[in-house]
């Protein structure tokens, strides 16, 4: 049996295809409670299961993945059949998602047709869920930092960075300043905030570092590169997971948003955007090294040089890092360090990183 699965946050509903039948049957059934555990008690070791990627995809995966053949898990960005389906809802889906899967399994076994996405381990899931409250904590920091500043702002108090706000100094001297009974208020709970959001994303770095033992050998090849930190590593690992699912360094580049895409026709070559339907928060952890990487790489800042040259910052900052990461690369698949290793400066990322993985033990 083929089922095609069009999952949303409390239920589902599915498509049954039979492998010598056309015939379809639609099921509905809550992701809780006795109806889920009869679903699952009808599935066989004969069975495919394929599921549209959702926020909730994973767990439903976990549930059911030992009770069938198989279970694919699909990308919503190129599933395009369902997009461009002129009436779309979850039964329809489900019912294209089960005729996918079976010409997949059927007449099409290499997969050129059926957009599988990789499936992580636990530990790489509950890795990128911390990274994604991360991500949200950074993004309300720099909000919160940009509201302060704003007061200042209407109030005539100019020139401060929103990176000097952190600083307890400042935030003394503008606690101090002639302002109005409201900007000060609202000034001291904006900091209280700001204050505890730093120290929850601290603790989160930490937490991410404690949880990241499985792949310590990986985390001392890529802190080999300066201005990669113990924690820029483990988002690295918690992106790509196993460096040998990448046939080149084309493939991982794209995947973690660094290749833009080319299309050519005979003399003709464009070059596209980068892939944005990817895995994003190394691209982002590794814009803010730059400056380690020019300064600790001859060959590096040379490259940054001649590709500032008539082109704007931000495509020199991602060439830089797709050079970067093509480096990573080789690095992982090969089992080596970077060519530039400064060995004091990753001796002293490793003994913190040591420090906390011990903490944690």
């Amino acid at each position: 049996m083929f089922y095609g699965i069009d999952l949303s946050k409390e239920s589902f509903k599915a498509a049954l295809l039979k492998k010598d039948s056309d015939e379809l049957r639609m099921i509905s059934c809550n992701l809780h409670g006795e109806a889920f555990e009869r679903f699952k008690a009808q599935l066989t070791e004969e069975d495919y299961v394929a599921v549209e990627a959702s926020t909730n995809t994973f767990w439903f995966v976990e549930q059911i993945k030992g009770l069938v053949k198989e279970c694919f898990v699909l990308d919503p960005f190129k599933l395009s059949i369902i997009y461009r389906a002129n009436k779309k809802t979850d039964k329809t889906d489900a019912q294209k998602i089960a005729h996918k899967l079976k010409y997949h399994i059927l007449y099409d076994p290499s997969g050129s047709e059926f957009p599988s996405i990789y499936i992580p381990s636990k530990e790489i899931q509950e890795l990128r869920s911390l990274l994604t409250t991360y991500e949200m904590l950074k993004k309300e920091l720099v909000m919160t930092k940009n509201r302060i500043r704003s007061i200042l702002t209407q109030n005539g108090f100019f020139g401060l960075k929103s990176k000097d706000i952190s600083l307890l100094k400042n935030q003394q001297i503008i606690s101090s300043l002639p302002l109005p009974l409201t900007a000060h208020e609202q000034i001291e709970m904006l900091f209280e905030s700001l204050n505890k959001k730093e120290k929850n994303i601290k603790r989160i770095k930490e937490i991410a570092i404690a949880q990241s033992s499985s792949f310590q050998h990986e985390i001392d090849i890529l802190t080999s590169i300066k201005g990669i930190s113990p924690f820029a590593a483990v988002v690295i690992m918690a992106d790509i997971a196993d460096i040998h699912r990448f046939k080149n360094a084309k493939h991982f580049c794209s995947y973690l948003r660094a290749a833009p895409k080319v299309d050519a026709s005979g003399d003709s070559t464009k070059i596209g955007k980068v892939n944005k339907h990817s895995r994003h928060i190394t691209m982002s952890i590794l814009v803010e090294s730059i400056l380690h990487f020019r300064q600790s790489s001859p060959r590096l800042n040379a490259f940054y040089e001649r590709k500032a040259a008539g082109k704007s910052r931000g495509k020199v900052r991602i060439a830089v890092v797709r050079k970067v990461l093509v480096a990573i690369f080789h690095m992982l698949s090969r089992d080596e360090y970077f060519r530039d290793m400064d060995i004091h400066n990753h001796d002293s990322k490793m003994r913190e990183y040591g420090k906390i993985i011990k903490k944690a033990a």
